[in-house]
C-alpha cells in the first residue's frame, strides 16, 4: 500500500471512530430541553417591562443550565454536529449571552436585553440548519422574520394604497412561510396540537392579508397582534432545540 493510500485509509479510520464515539443527539437534546425552555421564557418574559423579577430569574437558570450542557457536550459532540469545526465554542456562546443579558436586566435594559437574548436563537439556528436538521422551531424562526418585515412596513402604511402594496409585495411571502411549518420534520410528538394551532394561524394570516389588499388601515393594525399570537403558538409547541 503506498503512502498516499494509507493516509487515506488512516483518516477514514479515524473519521469512523470519531463518529463511533459521538454522542447521540438524541441525549443532546434530552439534557438541553429543560435550559432551553427557560431561555425560550427568558425571551417571552423580556418582551415586556412587565416580568423583571421573573425575567432575571428564567436567564439565571437558562445560564447555568446550558453551562451544564456544555461541560457535558463540548467535548462530546452530538452526530449531527460532527462537521461543525467550531462547535465548543458555538456550544459555549450561549452562557455568555446569558451572563450578558442578566447584567443588563440588572441595570433596567429590558429591551436591549430581549435583543442580546436573540442572539442564541440565531446561533442554534444556525447549527440546526448547517447540519441538516428540519426543525418545526426553525420553520417558526423563519416565518418570525418573515413576520416581522411584513408588520414593519404594514405599520408604517399612511395610506390604503400603500398598505396595499405591502400586501401585493410581501403576502404571498408571509404565506409561503406560514405553510412550510407543515414540512418539519418532527412534528409526530406535537401533531394534534400543531394540526390545530397550525390552521387556527393560516385562517388568522388569511384574514391579516386581505386587510393588507383591501388598504383597511383599521383591520390591518388590529389583526397584527393576532399575526404574532399564530406565531407564538406555533413556536411555544416544541420545547426541544
Amino acid at each position: 500500500m503506498n503512502r498516499l493510500s494509507s493516509i487515506a485509509l488512516a483518516s477514514l479510520m479515524f473519521a469512523a471512530a470519531s463518529s463511533a464515539n459521538a454522542s447521540q443527539y438524541a441525549d443532546f437534546l434530552r439534557d438541553a430541553t429543560t435550559p432551553y425552555g427557560q431561555y425560550r421564557q427568558s425571551l417571552v418574559l423580556t418582551s415586556s417591562k412587565d416580568n423583571i423579577d421573573r425575567s432575571q430569574q428564567a436567564i439565571a437558570q437558562f445560564t447555568q443550565g446550558w453551562e451544564d450542557v456544555v461541560a457535558k457536550y463540548a467535548t462530546d459532540v452530538p452526530r449531527p454536529f460532527a462537521g461543525i469545526a467550531d462547535f465548543s465554542t458555538k456550544l459555549t456562546r450561549p452562557v455568555a449571552v446569558g451572563k450578558e443579558a442578566l447584567a443588563l436586566m440588572k441595570e433596567g435594559k429590558v429591551a436591549r436585553a430581549h435583543a442580546v437574548l436573540e442572539e442564541v436563537r440565531y446561533l442554534l439556528w444556525g447549527m440546526r440548519v448547517g447540519s441538516g436538521i428540519n426543525s418545526i422551531a426553525d420553520k417558526a424562526n423563519d416565518f418570525h422574520e418573515a413576520m416581522e418585515v411584513v408588520l414593519d412596513h404594514a405599520g408604517d402604511a399612511k395610506t390604503p394604497e400603500e398598505l396595499m402594496a405591502v400586501g401585493e409585495r410581501y403576502g404571498p411571502w408571509l404565506s409561503i412561510k406560514w405553510d412550510e411549518h407543515a414540512l418539519a420534520g418532527d412534528l409526530s410528538a406535537i401533531r394534534k396540537e400543531f394540526d390545530t394551532a397550525f390552521a387556527d394561524g393560516r385562517k388568522v394570516i388569511t384574514d391579516y392579508l386581505s386587510a393588507l389588499r383591501k388598504g383597511d388601515l383599521d383591520a390591518a393594525k388590529k389583526l397584527a397582534s393576532g399575526v404574532k399570537n399564530a406565531y407564538k403558538k406555533v413556536w411555544g409547541l416544541n420545547p426541544v432545540l
